[in-house]
C-alpha cells in the first residue's frame, strides 16, 4: 500500500476532538483535498454494534470487550498506592464510542491562553468558537425546558456533522431541583458559551437515545478518495535520516508520497513516537531504540483531572435519582425491559443532570495558590475559568435498594504536577508506563479538599438538602485531613488526558510540535489530538 497522499494513525482520546481527530481529520482533510488520497488506520475495529450506542448505556459500554484498551497506571502514593484505571477507547470514533457524552467546550480564558503560549492567535476563544460551531449540529431543547437551557443563537451551531443537545424526557423533580440550585450559584443557560461559570443543564454528544460517535458523525459516508483500514495497528514509524517515509503495520510497511499525521491519542501517540526513536535520548538509548530525534518533551507533561462521588440517601418522596445495574444479567433484563416499553432501570439514564463550574475564593485565598508561578495565578483569576466541576444525577454502586439516592460526582484537575509516558521495553505489544503522578504538588492537594468541602456545603445547603437522610459516600468530616483521606481512598481518573506531545514555540523546552503540528526536528511528521494541547482546559 503505497499509494496514498497522506496516511492518518487514529484511535482514541475521550475529549473532542481528540481520537476521534483520526476521524474527523481523515473526512475533512479528504474532502478539502479531493485530488489527494488519504489512509485512516484504526488499531481496532469498526464499533458499529448498535447495542452499545445506545446513550442509556453509556455507563457499561467500556467494559465491552474490544472497546478499551484496557490501560492501568503504575501505583499512585498519594492514592494510597491505588493502580488507577485508565480506560481509552479501541477502535473507530476512539472513546467516543466509550466516554459519557458528556459536550463540554470550556473556558474562553482557556483557549485565549493558549494562543498565547503557541504565539498564534488562530488558537484564541473566537477562532475557536468559530470551529466549534462549524462542527456541531445543536438541537434547540423543547420549548417548556427552556428556561434552562438556551435556544441556539449565534453562539452554537446548527450545520455541523455532530449532533448536541439535551435530553427530551425529563422527571417531573428535576426543575425544581434545578431552581434550587440557582440560590446557591448563578444560573447558565449554556456552559459551551465561553463562560461555564454556574448551574446548568448537562449538554450532551447523543440524540434520539443515541451516543454520537466520531466515527458515526464524519465515516457514516465517507468521500471515494479516503479508505479506512481497521484491525491494523501502529508500531512503527519508518524514517529516511530525518525524513518519515512509511509505517509498520503488524511487518507491512506503508508508505505515503507526503505525510503521516498521527492522531492516535494522549496516550498512544508518544509511545508510538518514542518506538520510532523520537523523544528522550536517554530513555530510547535505554531500550536500545535507534535515536531519529531526541526530544525531551515526548511522553512528558501528562496532565488528567481526577472525580469522585459523594452519595446522599433520600427520603423515599423527595427528588431522587436511583438506578444502578450490577451485573450482565440485570443488564440484559433491563435492556429488554426498555426495548419493549421504553421503561424500567434503563430510563433513569435517559433524565437529565446537572452540571456546574465553579470557582472558589477558599482556592484563591490559599497558601498553595499563592506558592504558584504568576502565569498560573492570573489564568486561574480569569473570570470564566472554573477551579472544580461537579455533575449530579449519575448512577451510583455506593447505594442498594431499598435505599433511594442522590450522587454527585465531583472533579477537579488532579496533577499539577504533571505525569509522564513512558515505554516498558521495545516491544510495541506491550503497554506504556502511565504516571499522572496524582497529587504530587501541593495545589492538587488544595484542588481536591476545597472542591469536595464547597460541594458538601453546597448539597448541606436548606433547598438542596431537603429530602436528604443521610451521606452514604462521602468523607468521615470536614477537616482537611478527613477530605484528603477520603479523596485518596476514592477519586479515580476522569480519563481526560493531555499534554504528552506538546505544542509550543520551538525555541521553549519540553514542546513537541509547532503551531502547525508539526514535529519538530523531523520531516513530513504531524500530531493532531489531546496530546499536543500545551494544558489542561479546565
Amino acid at each position: 500500500m503505497s499509494d496514498f497522499d497522506y496516511i492518518v494513525v487514529g484511535d482514541t482520546d475521550l475529549l473532542p476532538p481528540g481520537g476521534p481527530a483520526g476521524a474527523a481529520l481523515a473526512k475533512r482533510l479528504a474532502e478539502a483535498l479531493p485530488r489527494q488520497r488519504l489512509l485512516l488506520l484504526e488499531a481496532g475495529g469498526p464499533n458499529d454494534d448498535k447495542t452499545y450506542q445506545t446513550y442509556g448505556e453509556r455507563h457499561w459500554t467500556l467494559i465491552q470487550p474490544g472497546y478499551n484498551w484496557g490501560y492501568k497506571t503504575v501505583s499512585q502514593p498519594e492514592l494510597h498506592g491505588r493502580v488507577i484505571d485508565y480506560s481509552r477507547g479501541k477502535g473507530l470514533g476512539g472513546s467516543t464510542a466509550i466516554n459519557f457524552c458528556v459536550y463540554t467546550r470550556g473556558s474562553s480564558a482557556d483557549y485565549d491562553h493558549w494562543a498565547h503560549l503557541v504565539g498564534d492567535d488562530s488558537w484564541s476563544w473566537g477562532n475557536c468558537q468559530t470551529r466549534f460551531n462549524q462542527l456541531e449540529n445543536f438541537h434547540d431543547p423543547n420549548p417548556e425546558f427552556r428556561d434552562f437551557v438556551a435556544a441556539s443563537g449565534h453562539t452554537r451551531g446548527k450545520e455541523g456533522p455532530v449532533d448536541v443537545g439535551v435530553t427530551d424526557a425529563w422527571d417531573p423533580g428535576f426543575g425544581d431541583f434545578m431552581r434550587d440550585a440557582y440560590h446557591y450559584h448563578p444560573k447558565n443557560n449554556d456552559h459551551n458559551s465561553g463562560d461555564p461559570i454556574g448551574i446548568s443543564v448537562c449538554q450532551l454528544s447523543a440524540l434520539n437515545g443515541n451516543r454520537v460517535t466520531a466515527s458515526g458523525a464524519y465515516l457514516a459516508s465517507t468521500p471515494p478518495n479516503l479508505s479506512i483500514k481497521t484491525d491494523s495497528t501502529a508500531t512503527r514509524l519508518v524514517f529516511e535520516g530525518q525524513r518519515v517515509v512509511g509505517v509498520d503495520v503488524a511487518g507491512e510497511i506503508v508508505r505515503p508520497k507526503k505525510e503521516i499525521i498521527l492522531a492516535a491519542g494522549a496516550i498512544d501517540s508518544p509511545k508510538l513516537l518514542l518506538l520510532s526513536g523520537i523523544g528522550p535520548a536517554q530513555d530510547l538509548e535505554a531500550l536500545h531504540i535507534p535515536v531519529v530525534q531526541d526530544l525531551p518533551g515526548v511522553g512528558r507533561n501528562l496532565q488528567d483531572r481526577l472525580f469522585l462521588e459523594l452519595v446522599t440517601v433520600q427520603d423515599p418522596g423527595s427528588h431522587h435519582r436511583t438506578s444502578y445495574i450490577d451485573s450482565p444479567s440485570a443488564l440484559e433484563l433491563a435492556r429488554k425491559e426498555w426495548a419493549k416499553t421504553q421503561s424500567g432501570p434503563l430510563s433513569d439514564y435517559y433524565l437529565p443532570q446537572m452540571i456546574a463550574y465553579l470557582r472558589s475564593d477558599q482556592i484563591i485565598s490559599s497558601n498553595e495558590f499563592q506558592d504558584l508561578d504568576k502565569p498560573s495565578r492570573e489564568l486561574y483569576c480569569a473570570d470564566t475559568k472554573p477551579m472544580y466541576e461537579i455533575v449530579s444525577q449519575n448512577p451510583s454502586p455506593s447505594v442498594k435498594a431499598p435505599d433511594k439516592y442522590l450522587s454527585t460526582a465531583v472533579a477537579f484537575p488532579g496533577n499539577h504536577g504533571t505525569g509522564s509516558i513512558a515505554l516498558s521495553s521495545s516491544d510495541p505489544k506491550d503497554p506504556p508506563i502511565i504516571n499522572p503522578s496524582f497529587l504530587s504538588h501541593p495545589f492538587d492537594k488544595r484542588l481536591a479538599i476545597e472542591s469536595v468541602r464547597e460541594t458538601l456545603e453546597f448539597l448541606n445547603k436548606p433547598l438542596m438538602a431537603k429530602g436528604s437522610l443521610r451521606l452514604a459516600a462521602g468523607p468521615e468530616g470536614t477537616s482537611d485531613e478527613e477530605i484528603l483521606a477520603y479523596v485518596r481512598k476514592t477519586a479515580i481518573s476522569m480519563w481526560h488526558a493531555c499534554g504528552t506531545v506538546k505544542m509550543g514555540k520551538p525555541e521553549e523546552a519540553g514542546t513537541c510540535v509547532d503551531k502547525d503540528f508539526k514535529v519538530l526536528g523531523v520531516q513530513n511528521l504531524r500530531v493532531v489530538d489531546m496530546s499536543i494541547l500545551p494544558f489542561l482546559p479546565r
